[in-house]
């Protein structure tokens, strides 16, 4: 993929200088390179690549800047904050699979769904109340599959506010909109991921209101 990069940004440089002359982007073209990089190439990889971004910017921009060396050398710090985001991206990965394998774990039932209440992922005890298959659930709404004693309205707005706002809600009522129909006292937590935030639901079960 880098390598890609790279001819894009000589090709792109070059039709540029053919079309407006000493318009140069060389500089700029490879800082957005590394930028898109970061979101798919691990740190090493990155700096790697560095010089050789560095150096074809200098040697297009030679002859049409008056500051090759300055401009072509902004991109070793393009680099270095690629590398900085990229090695971000990898550690809250890692977090997010350390978190993943502790839920996996967990003998209390639990749902994780994105901001909007579609599922992610399900905890091994809610399946078995449910008696489906992870895979048949993935990408299901969560209110779909759950109701609320209390207003409905209020239980989706604490919902969201737990996903954009990222404040935990104790103690909700919720039941199971199918047979068996279980009633849950629930949380509502935020849980961030490498994509962007989720929100983790966790059950317990409690006797039917009366």
């Amino acid at each position: 993929m880098p390598l890609l990069f790279l001819v894009s940004v000589w090709g792109i440089e070059v039709v540029v200088t053919w079309f407006f002359g000493n318009q140069t982007l060389a500089p700029l073209l490879s800082i957005l390179s590394l930028t898109i990089l970061a979101f798919f190439c691990s740190p090493r990889l990155i700096l790697f690549f560095t010089p050789f971004f560095v150096t074809e910017s200098y040697f297009l921009i030679f002859h049409n800047s008056d500051y090759p060396l300055v401009r072509s050398g902004t991109v070793i710090l393009g680099g270095a904050l690629a590398a900085i985001v990229s090695s971000a991206r990898l550690k809250l990965g890692r977090q997010h699979d350390n978190i993943s394998s502790i839920l996996r774990l967990l003998p209390t039932p639990w749902i994780q769904s994105d901001g909007t209440g579609n599922i992610l992922s399900i905890g091994p005890a809610m399946l078995d109340i449910l008696h489906l298959q992870e895979s048949q659930l993935i990408g299901t709404s969560f209110f779909f599959l759950f109701s609320t004693s209390d207003n409905r309205g209020e239980f989706i707005r604490l919902f969201l506010d737990a996903a954009d706002n990222s404040t935990s809600h104790q103690d909700l009522q919720l039941s199971l909109t199918r047979p068996p129909h279980t009633h849950f006292h629930s949380s509502i937590s935020p849980l961030p991921t490498s994509k962007g935030s989720s929100v983790l639901i966790i059950f317990h079960p409690a006797p039917p209101p009366q």
